[in-house]
């Protein structure tokens, strides 16, 4: 039974499952244009959306993603400010993987503006 703090059948709901079904292939495609760190990606992610699409963490899909062998660690380096970053490059393996999630994902929005446009 959902409770009064839950987003099930809200607008932000919506937003949050959009958010966790897109995240991999976004992630992988702003680490197929360089290897990037986990706050380098939140902030990529944000500006190129102006904002639209906002995320506080990243480490799950992260995780994830290095699981099944699609990402691997690139490199690491000590910013500044003293902050050890990783940084993320995608594989050969990690490559088809995102070409297969942008045609999936092409293919079901365009259903979803037939739809919706009917």
């Amino acid at each position: 039974m959902d409770t009064p703090s839950t987003k099930s059948g809200t607008a932000a709901g919506m937003r949050d499952n959009f958010k966790k079904a897109t995240v991999e292939m976004l992630i992988l495609h702003l680490i197929s244009l360089k290897p990037m760190y986990v706050y380098e990606m939140i902030q990529a992610l944000e500006s190129r959306s102006s904002g639209q699409y906002r995320v506080t963490t990243l480490y799950p899909a992260i995780y994830r993603l290095m699981k099944f062998g699609y990402i691997r660690e690139y490199g690491k380096k000590v910013s500044q400010d003293n902050r050890l970053r990783r940084f993320y490059s995608v594989t050969e393996q990690g490559k088809m993987y995102l070409k297969s999630l942008e045609s999936d994902y092409y293919r079901l929005s365009e259903g979803v503006q037939m739809i919706l446009g009917s």
